[in-house]
C-alpha cells in the first residue's frame, strides 16, 4: 500500500482550505454510492480500474457564457481573475479552450507513483471536456487543475458535479494507495514554484526533465561487481 496525500487551493494564492470543511466535498472513490447491482460491478477487471480512482466534483455553483471572446460569469470581477486561466487566443477556436483553478495538489514520499487526469463522461452533458493527462507525482510535483473545452456557450455548473476521475497507479509494481489530507511540504511549494517559472520560459521542454528523474528512479542504488 502506497501512501498518496492530497489538499486543494481556489486560485492563485498557495493558501489550502480556503472555504470551510463542511462546505468542499473531498475526493471520493469512484464505487462510493455506486449501484453495484449491475453485471459489470461484478467484474474483476472494472473493480480493479476503481481500486484506485477517485471523483473531483464543482465546489461552487458557477455560471459562464462565452461572448465575443470573452467570459461572461456570475463571480464578481476581483473572483474571476482569481479563477479563470485564459492563454493568448484560447477563446477564438471553434471549441474555446480556458482553464479553472480549482486547484489539487496530490502528492506523495513513495518511488513510481503516476496520476492519471480523466474526463468525467458526465461532464460533457454541462458543455465542457476535460483536457485529460498523466505524469509522475514521485518525481514532479504539478498539482492539478480544472482545464477545458467548452462545447457550449452557455455553461452552469451547480455544486458537486463530477469534474474529473484521478487515478494512480504504479508502472512497476500492482500497488494499492491510501489517499489522505495533507498540506504539501515546504520543499515541494519550492519546487512547485520552480517547476512554473521553468515552463513559463521553456513551454513543453519539462517532460524531457520527467523522464531523465523517472530514470534515475528505476536505477538500482546498489552497485554489483
Amino acid at each position: 500500500m502506497k501512501q498518496v496525500y492530497w489538499s486543494y487551493r481556489i486560485g492563485e494564492g498557495q493558501e489550502t482550505d480556503p472555504f470551510p470543511p463542511e462546505f468542499v466535498d473531498p475526493p471520493t472513490k469512484y464505487r462510493t454510492g455506486y449501484d453495484m447491482k449491475y453485471d459489470h460491478a461484478k467484474c474483476p477487471a472494472w473493480k480493479k480500474w476503481g481500486d484506485n480512482t477517485w471523483v473531483v466534483t464543482q465546489p461552487f455553483d458557477l455560471g459562464f457564457k462565452i461572448k465575443d471572446n470573452n467570459i461572461e460569469t456570475s463571480l464578481s470581477q476581483e473572483s474571476y481573475d482569481d479563477y479563470f486561466h485564459l492563454g493568448e487566443n484560447w477563446l477564438s477556436g471553434d471549441l474555446p479552450e480556458l482553464q479553472m483553478k480549482y486547484t489539487m495538489s496530490i502528492w506523495t514520499n513513495e518511488k513510481d507513483v503516476w496520476i492519471e487526469q480523466i474526463p468525467h463522461p458526465l461532464l460533457s452533458r454541462f458543455g465542457l471536456d476535460l483536457v485529460p493527462a498523466t505524469f509522475p507525482i514521485s518525481v514532479w510535483y504539478r498539482p492539478l487543475v480544472v482545464g477545458v473545452k467548452v462545447l457550449q456557450k452557455d455553461v452552469y455548473l451547480p455544486k458537486g458535479t463530477p469534474l474529473y476521475y484521478f487515478r494512480l497507479y504504479s508502472k512497476k509494481s500492482d500497488s494499492n494507495f491510501k489517499l489522505d489530507k495533507k498540506d504539501p511540504p515546504e520543499r515541494l511549494i519550492k519546487e512547485l514554484n520552480q517547476n512554473n517559472r521553468f515552463r513559463s520560459f521553456t513551454m513543453f521542454d519539462a517532460w524531457d526533465i520527467i523522464m531523465k528523474r523517472v530514470n534515475n528512479e528505476r536505477k538500482c542504488p546498489i552497485k554489483w561487481n
